[in-house]
């Protein structure tokens, strides 16, 4: 669909086009087949079009898996639910309040280390797919072993009917923006809320995926300096923890300025919800400084083991993100 030679040189004319055949939400083969063949059809479309994954239902038995795929696959977000019968809490992870979502910046694609692997029937590879935010990228990884397209048939075929749990490593450089990139990253992985601190692009974090399952790893760059009042400094903003594409809701992240007694930075995010970042030390103060209003000190979290700071952001006012100030004494 979408593909044919004359549709392909149409493209300059259009900039939409569906990557992928039909969702079906109530075959059970088609769903993990449905992410493999836009992901790496991604690959080539992606060069000349915005390649759309399709719709899909927020109650179908693979919904969490279908919404996971949209959140990192940089294109449009919409569902064919029936009237009345929808998974609020689902869409709420991947729709702010206003109706927009938090889109990647680029097509998803496949990573390097799968791109060669038949991640649908080698019962070895997991299909990891990377794209980029504003500060940072994003990884999606996926569990779809077990059915494949038949080429002969043209049918989805069963090719293992108890496919394996399978172990997967992910590393900051398997996005590819970010590949080259010095110094030290975070990983953030959405189902758990779990942090972890690479020391460089090439260091790796492992997870083991059952049948069908899924996640989300949001990796953004340390940034460091060093205060005369403070000493090292090192920030990493995340973003909106619980929504899938967490790096997606800010939209810019300035560096921390060591020189004054107060060193501090600044990053503009959507809202509301809970937002997250690496940090140490701790912060004395996060300060939302909103356009004409008063700045407002917001409550925070800090856990001093893993660096995990964690505050809530109120609803945005007539839709303008929210400019927060995090600063160190």
């Amino acid at each position: 669909m979408c593909h044919s030679t004359e549709s392909l040189y149409r493209y300059q004319k259009t900039s939409v086009a569906r990557a992928s055949d039909d969702f079906y939400p109530t075959r059970s083969d088609s769903h993990t087949v449905h992410l493999v063949n836009v992901a790496y059809n991604s690959l080539f479309i992606g060069e000349i079009c915005l390649p759309d994954w399709d719709m899909f239902t927020s109650t179908c038995e693979a919904a969490e898996l279908h919404a996971a795929a949209r959140a990192v696959s940089g294109g449009p977000v919409y569902v064919s639910d029936k009237p009345g019968e929808h998974n609020g809490g689902l869409l709420k992870r991947l729709v702010l309040k206003d109706g927009s979502i938090l889109r990647c910046l680029r097509p998803g694609r496949p990573t390097r280390d799968c791109l060669f692997a038949d991640v649908g029937k080698d019962c070895a590879s997991i299909l990891k797919v990377w794209n980029e935010n504003p500060c940072g990228g994003v990884v999606g990884l996926f569990n779809s072993q077990g059915v494949a397209w038949n080429f002969l048939t043209h049918e989805n075929e069963v090719v293992n009917k108890s496919p394996p749990s399978l172990n997967v490593s992910v590393k900051a450089y398997d996005v590819e923006s970010l590949r080259g990139l010095p110094g030290e990253f975070v990983a953030f992985w959405h189902r758990t809320s779990r942090l972890d601190h690479l020391q460089n692009g090439n260091m790796s974090i492992d997870a083991t995926l059952t049948p069908k399952q899924w996640d989300i790893i949001t990796i953004v760059p340390v940034r460091q300096a060093e205060s005369e009042s403070i000493g090292s400094i090192s920030w990493a903003p995340i973003g909106l923890a619980d929504m899938m594409n967490s790096g997606g809701s800010i939209s810019d992240a300035t560096n921390i300025n060591p020189d004054d007694k107060r060193p501090s930075t600044m990053i503009t995010t959507r809202g509301p919800g809970r937002f997250v970042a690496y940090c140490r030390p701790e912060p004395s103060q996060i300060s939302l400084v909103d356009d004409s209003t008063a700045p407002t000190s917001l409550p925070y979290t800090y856990d001093s083991r893993s660096g995990a700071l964690s505050f809530v952001l109120p609803s945005e006012r007539i839709g303008k993100p929210h400019h927060v100030k995090v600063a160190w004494e």
